[in-house]
């Protein structure tokens, strides 16, 4: 379901329509957060965000306007590319779609993402240093994404012990999903997990095909050693 924003707030009204730096960069932070805490509101609306991304700023021949269909018209939509100090929307908003991809296996989210990956990639590798975000976008396509589903409670030794085999390291082709009720989650990924013996228990997958579980930290470091050498 798509979730709409409004760029200022003044007075206690909300004012102006949400650029897509503003959409990109909350639902990136929203899903940072929810990898952090586990607290599934702010996956729910991250995807939302991600939904209004591609509903409302996709061009027709792919990529992303900085404003939305229905925001205020101009002559003509800006469409802003390169990275500065800031990311651009349009790289932050292609990260954000393949990162939920791997939490969802939408071909959706995926697909708009390589739509505007596609024209970028030649000047990006030309002059690196204006399309650093671009960069991580197109590394993050081009490479199996490793996602990890973990069963358990998030407060126990043994789900957190999981936890940090599974936050190791800094790997941003990575996304982690958690609960202790996988069948009634908002994150697909963990949808059908269960746990074995009661143990927390931990799912390596990739595009949704999943290794052996493994209640073991050090199984789990294994696989995931495996997964990035092959």
């Amino acid at each position: 379901m798509s979730l709409r924003v409004r760029r200022s707030w003044k007075d206690g009204r909300a004012q102006h329509h949400g650029t897509l730096d503003d959409y990109a960069n909350l639902a990136e932070g929203l899903l940072t957060l929810y990898e952090t805490v586990f607290e599934e509101r702010y996956f729910v609306a991250a995807r939302g965000l991600a939904d209004s991304i591609v509903d409302h700023f996709e061009a027709d021949e792919g990529g992303f306007f900085d404003t939305a269909d229905d925001a205020e018209a101009l002559m003509a939509r800006p469409r802003n590319l390169q990275d500065n100090a800031v990311p651009a929307g349009g790289s932050m908003a292609t990260i954000v779609l393949l990162r939920l991809a791997a939490f969802t296996g939408e071909a959706r989210y995926r697909d708009a993402a390589e739509r505007a990956l596609a024209p970028i990639v030649a000047i990006a590798t030309e002059h690196p240093t204006g399309f650093a975000n671009w960069l991580t976008a197109y590394q993050l396509a081009s490479g199996p994404i490793d996602e990890i589903a973990i069963v358990g409670d998030p407060e126990a030794d043994d789900t957190k012990a999981l936890l940090d085999v599974a936050r190791a390291g800094f790997r941003p082709d990575r996304v982690i999903a958690l609960s202790a009720e996988p069948s009634s989650s908002a994150v697909p990924l963990l949808h059908d997990r269960v746990a074995i013996d009661g143990a927390a228990t931990a799912y390596l997958c990739r595009g949704f095909a999943c290794q052996r579980p493994t209640t073991e930290p050090g199984e789990l470091a294994a696989q995931l050693e495996a997964a990035r050498s092959s």
